[in-house]
């Protein structure tokens, strides 16, 4: 609340006008510069588009002229673009004219055609907006009229609405046509979301200046469910199978519904062209099969009528029908024709069109009434079979349809009596020679297959042919600096591969590959192992090998001399081991070298030994206090005493490498040695510890 006497706050400040919007600039020759600040001839100017916020929410367009940035990009002039007149004179030069001045028209000369054109794009579009916006506000002046006088408001009328909204739609269907043949994507970008958000209906064809303009002279196989003929059609590469079927019908009086074009083993929709079936030379083949009236639908009445329109509107014009009919149509005038023996300048009717077709049965379509009984004998039908697709009719020894390639129906049997003919019988000897080719083909394929094998199998490690991702590192690896596995085919990179190696700990190196639901179960064969590393490597992986195997064999003994490697496996009946490496004797019984004397006469002398040495006595003495005392155990399989010093429960007996879980005092794995849960402590077996104060044996 103010206090009396205070004075009154300022207003605030009005918000500052947004900068206008640079919708475009291009760099233009002035050829002729009229009233303009003084200007050198063929003057560099850079003609700016921008659009700023007008009153009562419309938009105000900006045309200026100013100078190139190097000159420092001053003001020339600048006109208000419902106050001007622009007009393209050719594609790099265009018109500007500024209305009630008396000035001549300044002329501008681009220096790229493609760049003209995208500035006359945003410059159209433009005028027309400033249009729109000229004509709705005399349409809100002369709706704020009084009624009485008889003016109706655009906003009452909805016609005019719905011809501002078609209006609308014509120029932006109008715009993206233009925007695509300049190729402005941006422009295009934009219409084509401004029709896709009013949801217009459009239809999108190309001109026909996009297509050749020559004529070709199309090859027709014409066939009806019991004969067939040829004949040659004229038409160009724009026309649609739509008009096709239209100039027959008025040609030749062949209904539409009843013609059915196959081109390049297609069946034709009426929406494509010639073209785009491959009808684009002379020569090319198009097929047209005739259906009866009765499998089109097509009733009496309907083909009256549609036949009397179009005889309407053939006769409509007949100064100039020549001249029309030539350039519409794609079929030639009926003039002789190969083949056909009609006199010159004579439509055909249908009567000879079927004998023509060799009496094909159309010409008669929609007669009611049952014809007499012929005096001679009918003619033949054509033997083979009908296409289940097209309806084709095909030779009997012909295995897939000749026109959609659709194969012959399973129940249809070669009658006994059917002599092929010999074009037949050349296609059947072609198809015959194609099998047999086929069949080398496939044997040579088969025989470079094995030699390529034959070849891979001689190679010590299978490399990558493309490039992969490691699995371990995920690194990219180039093709041939990994290593395809031979057993399970998975690839890795040659190091990811070499430490696996001499990390392992198996005898067997296993596969790395590992994902969330799979584990591989091969193994790398000894020969990758050995190519992978160095002969060093390879050595210690050797000495980790026996090792290991030293320890998971049950009959093993190792050589009782300090230092030695020399270890073997023996059988009940062995009692002696002469080590290969340091030739020493050792004794399976007393598990001891005593060279010279018998197992009796040393376990004797160990016995006084002790007797007599306190040292041995007090050792003795200490080692089963700490058994008892818990800090020591004896080995489950040996029984010498063991202590943990420190870490977790899992312990492994330096005499017969036995694991040992420390906290049950008993083995960590069951008879079949690691991995084996069904004996041992079976911790983390289900979820649950060997014991409740374990640490980690496992």
């Amino acid at each position: 609340m103010a206090l009396p006497g205070a004075p009154a706050p300022a207003p605030a400040a009005a918000p500052a006008p947004p900068p206008p919007t640079v919708l475009m600039a291009v760099r233009a020759g002035l050829a002729r510069p009229s009233r303009l600040p003084p200007l050198p001839a063929d003057a560099a100017l850079r003609l700016q588009l921008s659009v700023e916020p007008a009153a009562g929410g419309q938009r105000r367009f900006r045309l200026g002229l100013r100078h190139p940035e190097a000159a420092g990009g001053a003001n020339v002039a600048e006109y208000d673009l419902k106050d001007v007149s622009y007009k393209v004179r050719s594609p790099t030069c265009h018109e500007l004219t500024v209305l009630g001045s008396s000035d001549e028209p300044m002329v501008f000369n681009f220096e790229e055609e493609r760049e003209a054109q995208k500035w006359w794009t945003i410059v159209s579009s433009s005028l027309r907006e400033v249009q729109k916006a000229s004509d709705s506000t005399l349409a809100s002046q002369a709706s704020s009229l009084p009624t009485a006088a008889g003016g109706i408001s655009a906003d009452q009328d909805p016609e005019a609405a719905l011809s501002l909204e078609l209006s609308e739609k014509e120029d932006l269907a109008l715009h993206l046509a233009q925007a695509i043949e300049y190729g402005d994507e941006e422009v295009a970008s934009q219409c084509a979301v401004a029709l896709a958000r009013q949801q217009a209906t459009l239809s999108i064809l190309l001109k026909e200046s996009n297509y050749p303009t020559d004529d070709i002279s199309m090859k027709v196989g014409v066939e009806d469910a019991t004969s067939s003929a040829s004949i040659t059609i004229r038409v160009r590469a724009h026309t649609t199978i739509a008009t096709l079927k239209q100039q027959v019908f008025q040609d030749y009086g062949f209904h539409p519904l009843v013609q059915r074009w196959i081109i390049g083993q297609c069946l034709c929709v009426d929406e494509r062209t010639v073209s785009s079936y491959g009808i684009r030379r002379d020569g090319d083949t198009a097929f047209l099969y005739l259906l009866s009236a009765k499998m089109a639908e097509l009733t009496e009445q309907r083909y009256e009528e549609d036949q009397a329109q179009v005889m309407l509107s053939s006769t409509s014009s007949p100064t100039d029908a020549a001249g029309e009919r030539r350039k519409y149509n794609t079929l030639p005038n009926m003039s002789p024709k190969k083949g056909w023996g009609n006199e010159a300048g004579r439509k055909m009717d249908i009567g000879e069109i079927s004998q023509h077709l060799d009496a094909l049965q159309i010409g008669d379509l929609f007669s009611a009434q049952p014809k007499p009984a012929a005096t001679s004998l009918p003619s033949p039908v054509q033997a083979g079979w009908s296409c289940p697709k097209c309806t084709f009719i095909n030779k009997p020894t012909r295995p897939g349809c000749e026109m959609c390639s659709t194969d012959r129906p399973d129940d249809y049997v070669v009658p006994g009596s059917y002599k092929p003919d010999e074009t037949e019988l050349w296609r059947m000897q072609q198809e015959q020679e194609g099998i047999l080719q086929y069949q080398q083909a496939l044997e040579a394929e088969r025989l470079k297959n094995f030699q390529q094998l034959l070849q891979m199998e001689e190679e010590v490690l299978v490399p990558n042919r493309e490039v992969l991702e490691c699995r371990i590192c995920y690194q990219q690896v180039a093709p041939g600096e990994g290593v395809l596995l031979r057993e399970c085919l998975h690839n890795f990179c040659r190091e990811c591969l070499r430490q696996v190696i001499n990390y392992s700990e198996e005898p067997e190196v296993a596969c790395p590959f590992r994902d969330d639901s799979y584990a591989c179960a091969s193994h790398l064969q000894e020969r990758e192992i050995r190519a992978l590393v160095s002969p060093e490597e390879y050595r210690r992986f050797l000495e980790r090998s026996l090792v290991l195997a030293e320890r998971r064999s049950q009959n093993s003994f190792h050589c009782k001399t300090t230092d030695c490697r020399g270890w073997c496996i023996y059988e009940d009946s062995v009692n002696e081991f002469r080590c290969p490496i340091c030739q020493a004797l050792n004794c399976l019984l007393c598990k001891a070298i005593h060279e010279g004397k018998n197992c009796r006469q040393y376990q004797d002398d160990l016995q006084l030994q002790a007797q007599n040495d306190s040292a041995a006595r007090q050792t003795n003495d200490m080692l089963q206090t700490l058994v008892q005392i818990g800090e020591a155990m004896h080995c489950p399989t040996c029984l010498i005493v063991v202590q943990k010093k420190d870490g977790c429960d899992w312990i492994r007996c330096t005499v017969c490498q036995t694991e040992i879980c420390w906290v049950t005092k008993g083995p960590r794995w069951g008879p079949g040695g690691p991995g084996d849960t069904s004996g041992g402590c079976r911790c983390n077996v289900n979820g649950q510890r060997c014991h409740p104060r374990c640490q980690n044996c496992h």
